[in-house]
């Protein structure tokens, strides 16, 4: 039988051609929307280094340090590149406890681009400020930093003891999100110039990083990395005025992981600083009903207010003690990293 109106055919094929670039359009941005809420799997080395979408980018180091004559050292390490305070900006900060003399020293180096100079490194961990370095070898050895502040310096590299935990994105605001992962355990050695003297240390520490859009500044979250003599591992996020980032990583003694979001924080104390009048929360019990563990956490020293990215901020070693289901408790230490709070009265 002969078609007796051909433009009917050609325009009902048209319209499948239409629906069906509709269709795969629609597709295309349910597959694209379902990728960036739920994270795609790490890639290394790719995902150790810079991501050029990221409007914020840190990476963290706290280490537990002790030379060979049972001197003891805390040292923390930040490395961190983005839009901070209006403008991009690349910069470390590195703050030493020293437990003989029972205080802290920090250092830091603020890079602004036109002004000194900056090296990022896409596809491998390759960040330089000034030849100060934070990197990886690409085949997957050690971590290393190498800092150079003249009355400062330290050559460190870290040994991931337990495979990277992927902690997934957590909320930097109401629409704003990080990617994270961190290396809960790490054997570390460095070689340190600080206070006119040289240290040889060895010990152990915890490594973070992540990436994406710039927190927001009451999305800030406070930062606990402990670890207990038991080879278990813990590293909180927590904030008691934007509730969506609390997040718990527990790396068991035997490598396995668990990702909590639902644990209660309370702190026994509020600290007020002479020099400046910020305070901050003290004396920390974290407890979580489904797990059955409560963790306490109390400063080893009396700790240091530093300016970090123009916010006030009160890091610490600190001693900390975890009760399990059993009954048993297991000691260990910890850096608590803890934001000013504007609340408090």
């Amino acid at each position: 039988m002969t078609n007796k109106n051909p433009g009917i055919k050609l325009t009902h094929n048209t319209n499948r051609r239409k629906n069906l670039s509709v269709f795969l359009y629609s597709l295309f941005l349910i597959i694209v929307l379902v990728q960036s809420l739920n994270a795609q799997p790490l890639q290394f080395p790719k995902d150790d280094g810079r991501h050029e979408e990221a409007d914020f980018e840190a990476w963290s180091l706290f280490t537990h340090l002790e030379t060979d004559k049972g001197q003891k050292f805390g040292v923390a390490v930040f490395f961190f590149t983005g839009e901070v305070i209006g403008i991009t900006a690349s910069g470390l900060y590195v703050v030493v406890a020293d437990e003989q003399n029972k205080e802290y020293q920090n250092f830091s180096k603020i890079q602004i681009p036109l002004f000194s100079s900056t090296t990022h490194t896409v596809g491998r961990l390759m960040e330089n400020y000034s030849d100060n370095v934070l990197e990886r070898d690409p085949e997957g050895g050690d971590y290393k930093v190498n800092i150079d502040l003249g009355d400062f310096s330290i050559s460190l590299k870290y040994n991931p003891l337990k495979k990277p935990v992927d902690i997934g994105q957590m909320a930097v605001g109401e629409e704003g999100f990080n990617r994270v992962y961190a290396v809960p355990r790490g054997e570390v050695s460095a070689q340190m110039l600080y206070a006119g003297k040289e240290y040889k240390l060895s010990g152990i520490g915890i490594f973070q990083h992540q990436w994406g859009d710039k927190p927001e500044q009451d999305a800030l979250s406070d930062i606990f990395a402990l670890h207990f003599n038991d080879t278990t591992d813990v590293l909180i996020y927590h904030s008691g005025s934007f509730t969506k980032i609390n997040t718990m990583l527990i790396s068991d003694r035997d490598g396995s992981s668990r990702i909590l979001r639902k644990f209660s924080a309370k702190a026994d104390t509020t600290l007020s600083l002479k020099s400046s009048n910020d305070k901050f929360k003290l004396d920390w019990r974290f407890k979580s009903p489904e797990n059955q563990f409560e963790i306490k956490v109390s400063p080893g020293f009396k700790g240091q207010e530093i300016e970090m990215l123009g916010l006030s901020y009160w890091l610490s070693k600190c001693k900390v003690e975890i009760e399990k289901e059993n009954g048993k408790t297991t000691d260990g230490v910890g850096y608590i990293y803890i934001g000013y709070d504007k609340n408090l009265p």
